[in-house]
C-alpha cells in the first residue's frame, strides 16, 4: 500500500483543536449525523463516496446519508431529517448546499465538497492551506522569489490574506491582484505573464471561478513554459497539463475533518468556522520540473503522490 503523507499546519490544528474543546463538555454520547451528496457519476461520485466513508471513521456516531437528485426538495429533505431524528448536517456540494437554508435552525449544519469562503456556515473548503502551498514552493522550487495570483475578493480573498502572511515567513514576495469580473481577470493575466520572467517568479492558479480554466490555463502553460516561469495550482489536473505542482485535498481525510466539525457544534453555538483543507496529496509534473531545471532526490519523489507523466 503506497504510503499518503498527510501535510498539517500549526494554524488548522489548533483552529480545529478550539472548536473540539469547546464542545467537550457540551456533547457527549452518540450522535446521529447525516451527510446530503448530491446524485452524480464517474470521479465525483467517487469523490462523495471518500468523504462519506471519512465522516464514517468516527467512532460513537451513527452515520446515515440522503441523496439529493433534481427532483428532491426541501419538505422533503426537512421530513427526512426529523423522521431519523438527526443531530447534525453535513451539505456535500452546491445544490445541497443551497437547500439547507430551509433545514430547521436547530439543527447544525456543515458545509464540504465545493469552494468556499467564511459566510455565517462552518465547513471545510475544496481549496488547500496557502501555507502549505508556500512550503512546498519553497521545496519544488526554492529559487523563486516573487509569487502572482489573481482572485475574486468573494472566492479567495481570505485565503489570498493567508498566502501572503505564510509567503513573508518564508521570503517570497506575493504579488495579489484583485479583479472584480472574468475580463479583468483575463486583462490581468495578460499583464502578469508579459511582466513574469525566469525562475525567480510562479504563478499561483487559485480555485476561483473569476477566471475560468478553459479561459487561461492554456495561455498560461505556452506563456510558462516559453519563459520558463513556475506555475503551481489546486487542481492534480492541472499538473498534468504542465504547471510544476498541484496540492489537492485527500477527500477521506476531508470527510473525516467535516465529521469533527458537525460533532462540535452539536448542542452549542459556536460561531460559523471555515477551514482551508489541510490534509493534501501532491502531484508533481516532473517533465516541467527537468524543464525548468529543477530535479528531485528519489526521497523527495516518493513523497509525491502522483507523477506525471505517468511512468
Amino acid at each position: 500500500m503506497k504510503f499518503r503523507r498527510r501535510f498539517y499546519t500549526l494554524r488548522s490544528i489548533l483552529m480545529l483543536a478550539a472548536i473540539l474543546v469547546s464542545n467537550a463538555v457540551a456533547f457527549a454520547g452518540d450522535a446521529r449525523i447525516a451527510v446530503l451528496y448530491p446524485e452524480t457519476s464517474g470521479g465525483y461520485k467517487q469523490v462523495f463516496s471518500n468523504i462519506i466513508s471519512g465522516v464514517e471513521q468516527h467512532q460513537d456516531i451513527d452515520v446515515i446519508t440522503m441523496e439529493l437528485v433534481k427532483q428532491t426538495d426541501s419538505r422533503t429533505v426537512n421530513d427526512w431529517l426529523l423522521e431519523n431524528r438527526v443531530d447534525s448536517v453535513i451539505a456535500l456540494g452546491s445544490a445541497c448546499f443551497a437547500i439547507t437554508s430551509q433545514i430547521p435552525e436547530n439543527i447544525p449544519v456543515t458545509v464540504g465538497a465545493l469552494v468556499m469562503s467564511p459566510d455565517g456556515y462552518s465547513g471545510i473548503s475544496l481549496a488547500g492551506d496557502p501555507e502549505l502551498f508556500m512550503e512546498h514552493l519553497r521545496t519544488l522550487a526554492p529559487g523563486v522569489k516573487r509569487v502572482y495570483v489573481i482572485y475574486s475578493e468573494k472566492d479567495s480573498g481570505w485565503l489570498v490574506k493567508m498566502a501572503g502572511e505564510a509567503a513573508s515567513k518564508l521570503g517570497i514576495e506575493l504579488i495579489a491582484n484583485e479583479v472584480e469580473n472574468t475580463r479583468q481577470g483575463v486583462q490581468r493575466y495578460d499583464k502578469v505573464l508579459d511582466e513574469v520572467s525566469g525562475t525567480t517568479d510562479a504563478i499561483w492558479v487559485p480555485l476561483d471561478t473569476i477566471v475560468p480554466d478553459k479561459v487561461i490555463l492554456p495561455k498560461i502553460l505556452q506563456t510558462a513554459w516559453d519563459k520558463k516561469i513556475v506555475v503551481f495550482s489546486n487542481n492534480p489536473m492541472h499538473a498534468k497539463k504542465g504547471v510544476l505542482f498541484a496540492l489537492f485535498p485527500d477527500h477521506k481525510s476531508m470527510g473525516f475533518d467535516l465529521g469533527r466539525l458537525a460533532i462540535a457544534q452539536i448542542g452549542t453555538k459556536l460561531p460559523p468556522q471555515v477551514l482551508p483543507a489541510r490534509i493534501l496529496k501532491l502531484a508533481v509534473n516532473k517533465r516541467t520540473a527537468s524543464h525548468l531545471g529543477f530535479s528531485y532526490s528519489k526521497s523527495q519523489q516518493r513523497q509525491f503522490d502522483i507523477i506525471f507523466p505517468s511512468e
